[in-house]
């Protein structure tokens, strides 16, 4: 077990620092984008018709891989009003429930999004051109980032740790 949870941990560890990495990325591309769009309509009057689409699947990966790094650090809301009335120990045992029903959402949502990718593969997005499969890429490898968290949390919380 011990082999194990140092396994996902450093995956889990990878995953977010890439997750990172993309986050920084889409980021500067979205200024970018927006930068170009707004140089271009006002200084030049000329628009430039791909600009919306690109800033629009830049957040939609900023969206998804955002959720994936916020997990990790523990950044997203929650309400402990009712568990932190428990004991220690049924404390840990609702945590560990919770991470096993994150882990199902998140293995649905890499199954069922790596077959949506196999539906859009002879599509492509209007303006830019590209196969629609690389915008929604984005859904099956934040699921498999998530899926990598919340595997550490479990194995964390089943061994007793807290970090």
């Amino acid at each position: 077990m011990n082999g194990l949870f140092k396994t996902a941990a450093i995956l889990s560890r990878i995953a977010e620092k890439l997750g990172e990495l993309l986050l920084l990325l889409c980021g500067v591309g979205m200024v970018c984008d927006i930068s170009l769009q707004v140089f271009f309509r006002y200084v030049l009057n000329d628009s430039l018709f791909w600009s919306e689409e690109l800033g629009r699947i830049l957040l939609v990966w900023l969206t998804f891989f955002g959720a994936s790094v916020a997990y990790k650090r523990g950044a997203h809301i929650g309400v402990d009003v009712l568990v932190s009335r428990f004991s220690a120990p049924v404390q840990r045992i609702l945590r560990v429930f919770s991470h096993l029903v994150c882990l199902c959402f998140f293995a649905v949502i890499l199954f069922y999004g790596t077959q949506f990718l196999g539906f859009l593969k002879f599509q492509s997005t209007t303006t830019l051109g590209i196969s629609k499969q690389l915008p929604f890429l984005t859904v099956p490898v934040s699921a498999a980032f998530l899926l990598l968290h919340g595997l550490y949390f479990l194995l964390r919380d089943l061994r007793g740790k807290q970090a």
